[in-house]
């Protein structure tokens, strides 16, 4: 299962001699992590850079966002190149952040299953030469228990070992102990992967029902406009019927409603990555509306079903209604790659 908050993550320590060229230094530690990454077949495809240039009182000089790159060699990191060496103000550039979102592949059954934002890479790093790099994943593919809280012996073989590589590959990479990050909500990092977590009865270790689906909401909820109290309902009652939503041939989410009219609301696609939370802002924003001129839930599903892309991020697939006992069955295909 694939969340919107890391599951885990790991960070490596580096000390170089202060040098002119650190910025873009910085960019090129974040991609030979991307490089250490690919070489393990664990990431797979392009991913989008994020670099912010700040000064000694963290106001942004530079920021480049949503940088597409097809491999750590594309063309397009020549021109960022030139940008990073030619920022105004060079003298008061104390500190830069490069984050890589990283597509990447979990196996299921000897599988492939693409996840949009399996891993993001951080590289952080100081004037003074000081350089921090961070691996965080949003899987649980590593682990002992999924996170509804079942064992899962045969997926973790599959890709315990691969996580174990990309990890010793990044301690070669940057000649630093990898240093495993706090316990989550979810699990416990060690140096080569996840602690084994203890066999108890799913429900005390479901994790995705417990912590992610609300943190999710909240999180959405937070980049929402204030525009009203109703923003979509986050639970129902009673069974729901639902309707995937797909961007470019794409799933990015299920739209869906109670069958008793009870409430109705929007799910992202969790292994689509930022696209997917990014677009669920947008529907949730007209459901929303929507829905605050009294039209009822199963009405709304009809609406927003027939409008299209027209006005939204994506479409509703006309021949994709479902019907699922509960919502808690649409939240959980949301994770599943």
């Amino acid at each position: 299962m694939i969340t919107v908050s890391p599951v885990g993550h790991w960070f490596w320590e580096m000390k170089r001699p202060v040098a002119r060229d650190w910025v873009t230094t910085c960019v090129r530690d974040a991609l030979d992590a991307w490089l250490v990454l690919q070489s393990t077949g664990i990431a797979v495809g392009a991913t989008v850079v994020d670099i912010t240039v700040s000064d000694e009182a963290n106001l942004v000089i530079q920021r480049l966002r949503g940088v597409r790159l097809a491999s750590p060699g594309s063309p397009e990191l020549d021109a960022v190149m030139r940008l990073l060496s030619q920022i105004d103000r060079p003298d008061d550039a104390k500190t830069v952040s490069v984050d890589v979102s990283v597509p990447g592949v979990c196996l299921r059954g000897g599988e492939e299953h693409r996840v949009r934002k399996l891993f993001m890479i951080t590289a952080d790093a100081w004037v003074s030469g000081a350089t921090t790099l961070t691996l965080r994943t949003f899987s649980d593919a590593w682990m002992s228990h999924d996170l509804r809280g079942f064992r899962q012996p045969s997926v973790q073989s599959e890709n315990a070992p691969r996580l174990k590589a990309a990890l010793g590959g990044m301690a070669r990479l940057t000649g630093a102990e990898t240093v495993p990050g706090d316990p989550t909500l979810y699990g416990v990092p060690t140096q080569v992967g996840f602690e084994d977590l203890p066999d108890e009865d799913p429900d005390v270790l479901d994790s995705w029902y417990m912590f992610e689906i609300p943190r999710r909401t909240e999180m959405l909820r937070a980049h929402l406009p204030e525009h009203g109290a109703w923003l979509g309902d986050a639970d129902a009652g009673a069974p729901v019927r639902y309707m995937e939503v797909q961007s470019d041939g794409r799933l990015i989410g299920f739209l869906w409603a109670a069958i008793d009219d009870s409430a109705v609301g929007y799910e992202p696609y969790a292994p689509c990555g930022d696209q997917a939370l990014d677009a669920a802002a947008v529907w949730l924003r007209e459901l929303s509306d929507v829905r605050q001129r009294g039209t009822a839930p199963s009405d709304v599903l009809t609406e927003l079903a027939e409008r299209g892309n027209k006005t939204l991020p994506g479409a509703v697939v006309a021949d994709s209604l479902k019907r699922a006992d509960s919502l808690e069955y649409v939240q959980e295909l949301s994770g599943r790659e």
